[in-house]
C-alpha cells in the first residue's frame, strides 16, 4: 500500500494495517539528510524480529507485512544511497497491530548523533558527516557535569550529572526545564532506559532509583552503592534493573594485574525495594540486559571472557534461587565493555601487547616511568595492544569478530624545523571505556584509552650521553566503527599528553598531527562514557 503524505507509511499486515507518521526536526542541521531507504523493524517478546526495507519514490514509498500482535516494538531506519545511516526513529511506546483495523503511530526521526563526555563537558558527533565537515564535532550547550548519556523514547535524552538528571530535547538539541534530582548525598555513577518505556534507572552511590520522565516522580531502592545498571524483562516479562556492584577496572597494559571483586542486585521497576548484593565468583567490568526477553550477559576481564548471567537473582530480602553463575558464551582478552541490542551481544576487549623489559622478563611489578626508574623496568614495546569488537547471537551460534589494527603514534622532535626527526610509539595498552551500538546494528562506538612509552636511548652505559630521551605518552580516542566492512569509519584523537625525558642533544618532543578529520576541534579531552541517540550501551 502507498501514501501520498510526505514521510507517511502505511504497512500492511495479515488482515490489518499500521500508519506511520514519521516526523523530522525543523532545524536543517538536526533533520536527516540524503535518505534513499527506509527500513521498518518490528519486534515483541512473542515474536522475532522483521525487518521490511522500502526505496522512497519522492516523498512516499512502501512497506511489506508486520504481523498481528500485541506490544510490538516498531523502529525506522532511513539510509542514504550508499547505505549510510542518515535517519533514526524509535516508536515511545510499544503497540499493538490489531487484525480488521488500522492503528495510528507516530515516531520522531532523528539523526544517529554520538556522544562522548569527560565529566565536564558533552561532545557530539554527527556521523551522517564526512569527518572533515566543521559540522562533524560539536558540544552541547548547558550540560555542566556529564557523566552518562542515554535516549528516553524517541524525542529526549537523558543526561545524568552527579546530583540530577538533566533531559534534552533531540528536536532542538536543548535543555528541557525539566530535570530529576537524586536522593540528598547521593552522587550519580550510570543510567539506563526502561524498554518501551518514559522512565529511566538511576545507578547511585546510595543505590537504585527508578525515575519517571513525564511525572518527574522517583522511587529509590536504598541497596548501597552501585556502579552500573542495565533494565530488562525478568522470567515474568516485567521489567528489572540490574545494578553492578563492585565494577572490575580492566587492565590498562600486560603490566598491571587484573583484580577485584564483584556482585549483583536486582530491583524491580515497579516496585523498587531495599536488598542485599549477590556475590559473582569472577570480577565484571560491565552487564547489559536484553530488551525483550530474560536475559543477562556480563564481561570478566579477568578471565577474559563475555558471560551470561546464570541462576535467579531475588528481589528485596528474598535470596537468590540457586548459585548466581558466569556462564561462558565467548572468549575475550581484557573484555571490557557490552552492550545488548535487538538479538546480539556487543562487547570489546583489548588483544595484548609484547612489553619489552630492561633486564629479565615483565611482570606486574615491572616499573614504568619517564625518566626510567632504576633496576628492571619497561624498555619498549613490540608488538602494539589492539582493540577486538565481538558480536554474539543471543540465541546461540557462531561469534563475529572485528580484530582492529593495533594504534601507533608519532612523537614529533620540535628541535628539527622540519618536524621529520621522529619515533613511532606502539601502543602499550589500548582499552576500551564505554561502547554503544547504533540502530540497524551496522556502527558502534568507542571511547577508549591508550598508552605508549619507549625508554631513552644512551651512546653507552650510564652517565654516557642521552641521545634520544624516554618518552611517555597517553591519548583519547572516539572510535566510529563499521561492521559492515570490519573497518574503522572514522577516528577523533581527542587528546594527546607527552612526558618527556632528558636528553643532551633531543629536548623538544611533541605529539605528532592527526590525519585530516582526526583531530578534536573542541580541545582536548579524555573520554570516559559514549551515547547515541537509540542507542545501546
Amino acid at each position: 500500500m502507498r501514501c501520498a503524505l510526505v514521510f507517511c507509511l502505511t504497512a500492511c499486515t495479515t488482515s490489518g494495517s499500521l500508519d506511520l507518521d514519521l516526523e523530522l526536526p525543523q532545524s536543517s542541521g538536526l533533520r536527516p539528510q540524503g535518505m534513499t531507504t527506509v527500513t521498518v523493524l518490528a519486534s515483541s517478546a512473542d515474536m522475532p524480529e522483521t525487518e521490511n526495507t522500502s526505496l522512497l519514490d519522492g516523498s512516499s514509498f512502501a512497506a511489506g507485512d508486520l504481523p498481528v500482535d500485541n506490544q510490538v516494538q516498531i523502529d525506522v531506519l532511513l539510509r542514504d544511497e550508499s547505505s549510510r545511516l542518515v535517519g533514526v526513529g524509535e516508536a515511545e511506546q510499544r503497540v499493538d497491530i490489531v487484525a480488521d483495523r488500522t492503528t495510528d503511530l507516530t515516531i520522531q526521526v532523528r539523526k544517529p548523533f554520538v556522544y562522548a563526555s569527560d565529566g565536564k563537558t558533552l561532545y557530539s558527533y554527527d556521523p551522517t558527516l564526512d569527518s572533515r565537515d566543521p559540522s562533524f564535532q560539536g558540544k552541547v550547550a548547558g550540560v555542566a557535569s556529564p557523566i552518562a548519556v542515554v535516549p528516553v523514547g524517541g524525542s529526549e535524552l537523558a543526561i545524568g550529572e552527579p546530583g540530577e538528571v538533566q533531559i534534552i530535547d533531540t528536536a532542538t538539541d536543548v535543555v528541557s526545564q525539566k530535570s530529576i534530582a537524586l536522593p540528598s548525598g547521593a552522587t550519580l555513577h550510570d543510567l539506563a532506559p526502561v524498554p518501551g518505556t518514559h522512565q529511566i534507572a538511576i545507578a547511585h552511590s546510595m543505590g537504585i532509583s527508578i525515575a519517571d520522565l513525564d511525572s518527574l516522580a522517583i522511587n529509590t531502592a536504598a541497596v548501597g552503592s552501585v556502579d552500573r545498571v542495565t533494565v530488562g524483562p525478568g522470567s515474568d516479562g516485567k521489567m528489572v534493573a540490574y545494578g553492578l556492584v563492585g565494577a572490575a577496572k580492566p587492565a590498562s597494559s600486560p603490566l598491571v594485574a587484573c583484580t577485584g571483586t564483584s556482585s549483583l542486585i536486582a530491583v524491580s521497576v515497579d516496585s523498587p525495594q531495599t536488598g542485599t548484593p549477590t556475590a559473582l565468583p569472577d570480577a565484571v567490568a560491565g552487564i547489559a540486559a536484553a530488551p525483550d526477553q530474560a536475559a543477562l550477559f556480563a564481561v570478566a576481564p579477568c578471565t577474559g571472557e563475555v558471560d551470561k548471567v546464570g541462576g535467579t537473582l531475588g528481589f528485596g530480602d528474598a535470596p537468590a534461587s540457586g548459585p548466581i553463575t558466569l556462564d561462558k558464551v565467548s572468549s575475550l582478552p581484557n573484555a571490557a565493555v557490552i552492550a545488548v541490542l535487538s538479538d546480539r551481544v556487543w562487547a570489546a576487549g583489548t588483544a595484548s601487547s609484547t612489553a619489552v623489559c630492561e633486564s629479565g622478563s615483565c611482570s606486574t611489578s615491572t616499573q614504568i616511568g619517564c625518566p626510567e626508574p632504576s633496576g628492571n623496568h619497561l624498555a619498549y614495546t613490540q608488538t602494539g595492544a589492539h582493540l577486538i569488537v565481538q558480536s554474539i547471537p543471543i540465541a546461540g551460534g557462531d561469534t563475529t569478530e572485528i580484530d582492529l589494527p593495533a594504534r601507533t603514534e608519532t612523537m614529533i622532535n620540535t628541535d628539527d624545523p622540519a618536524h621529520q626527526h621522529a619515533q613511532v610509539l606502539n601502543s602499550l595498552g589500548d582499552v576500551p571505556t564505554d561502547l554503544v551500538v547504533l540502530p540497524g546494528d551496522q556502527y558502534i562506538s568507542l571511547v577508549t584509552q591508550s598508552q605508549y612509552y619507549i625508554e631513552s636511548l644512551t651512546d653507552g652505559p650510564p652517565p654516557d650521553n642521552i641521545l634520544l630521551p624516554c618518552l611517555l605518552g597517553t591519548t583519547g580516542d572516539w572510535l566510529l566503527i563499521d561492521s559492515a566492512s570490519t573497518s574503522i569509519a572514522a577516528r577523533v584523537r581527542t587528546e594527546c599528553n607527552l612526558t618527556v625525558g632528558p636528553s643532551d642533544f633531543f629536548t623538544m618532543w611533541q605529539c605528532g598531527d592527526t590525519a585530516a578529520g582526526e583531530g578534536s576541534t573542541n580541545g582536548d579531552y579524555m573520554p570516559t562514557t559514549v551515547g547515541a541517540l537509540f542507542g545501546a550501551r
